[in-house]
């Protein structure tokens, strides 16, 4: 059986079109995908420690006492984000509105992926925590002039069923795999049997994250539709059942395949010999790492939401990141 992380269901939430806040409409409609400028922070020190679940925390204020001045339900300002960030959007409310989580969680939503994070962005003024975005994109980004910050890092993971002996993949061999040139995992050390490859949407995080991270200029084989599930757990769900065999494997962040979403049948494997984890992300060890970012437009239109942004900044909201098991590196 799987383990959720949320009261309410992933698949619902996404569903839904309004930005993260408390009953606050979204202001414009969503036309397409858009991508952030590649900012990156090397000389920033991540954390590192062992994970935990995500939700691992209450964080009220004393009995519903707002933390910043000005900001409460009634007020919270538009926030966005990505799936994978859905966590730290409920957290945020939670602790800036003097709420529980359990409280926050029905009144937090996002635009339904990344890409629609993107998208909402640039066509209203208001704030988000996302994951990268398709790179042709990256020009309408730069015209809309937003504050764009590497807030945290992940990185991009290879999932199989339990039942599948491989444990470590090459990025040599993940790239076999995904243009077809490798079909048979006995050619990779497993069981013989097709390899069934599972990949996601143009407009997701974790495919723009498979594309620029492994990929890069190598064009992967197209899948057939029912192998591009268009929700995260979808591809999760159909690795975990794929027949039994073992045959799949599909991608996801770390974050949400191992804290948001996790099945017991599931197995995350390594790469290069190296496993991901919060230590061998936070160092980069591991090789497919690659920020998040906090995004903000056009704050003076809303005092509320600079106030906001400034504390997303500060050491608290640090170790809110910390304390929900991101990995923070501002």
């Amino acid at each position: 059986m799987r383990k959720k992380v949320f009261a309410l269901s992933i698949a619902l939430i996404l569903f839904l079109s309004l930005p993260a806040g408390c009953s606050k409409p979204a202001d414009g409609e969503y036309s397409g995908p858009a991508d952030v400028q590649g900012q990156k922070d090397n000389d920033a020190t991540p954390v590192t420690g062992n994970t935990k679940p995500a939700f691992d925390i209450t964080a009220p204020t004393a009995e519903g006492i707002p933390l910043i001045e000005g900001i409460t339900l009634s007020t919270y300002p538009r926030v966005n984000g990505s799936t994978a960030c859905l966590p730290l959007l409920v957290g945020v409310m939670a602790k800036v509105c003097g709420i529980t989580t359990e409280e926050a969680e029905p009144l937090v939503s996002i635009s339904g992926g990344t890409g629609a994070v993107w998208d909402w962005l640039l066509y209203n003024d208001g704030m988000a925590v996302v994951y990268e975005a398709p790179e042709e994109n990256k020009a309408l980004i730069a015209e809309k002039n937003l504050d764009i910050r590497p807030y945290g890092i992940d990185a991009l993971v290879f999932i199989v069923n339990k039942d599948n002996p491989v444990d470590n993949l090459t990025t040599e061999q993940l790239i076999g795999i995904y243009t077809g040139k490798i079909t048979d995992w006995s050619e990779v050390g497993g069981n013989q049997g097709p390899i069934v490859a599972y990949q996601r949407n143009q407009e997701s995080g974790s495919q723009t994250l498979f594309l620029s991270l492994l990929m890069k200029d190598i064009k992967p084989q197209t899948p057939p539709s029912e192998q591009m599930p268009g929700f995260m757990s979808g591809l999760i769900d159909a690795i975990s059942n794929y027949d039994g065999s073992g045959s799949a494997i599909g991608f996801s962040v770390y974050y949400y395949a191992e804290l948001m979403y996790t099945y017991p049948n599931l197995k995350i494997l390594s790469v290069d010999g190296v496993k991901p984890s919060v230590e061998t992300i936070a160092k980069r060890a591991y090789p497919f790492v690659n920020e998040f970012y906090l995004v903000i437009g056009n704050p003076d239109q809303d005092l509320n939401l600079a106030a906001l942004h400034q504390w997303m900044l500060s050491e608290d909201a640090r170790q809110l990141l910390i304390d929900l098991g991101y990995i923070p590196i501002f």
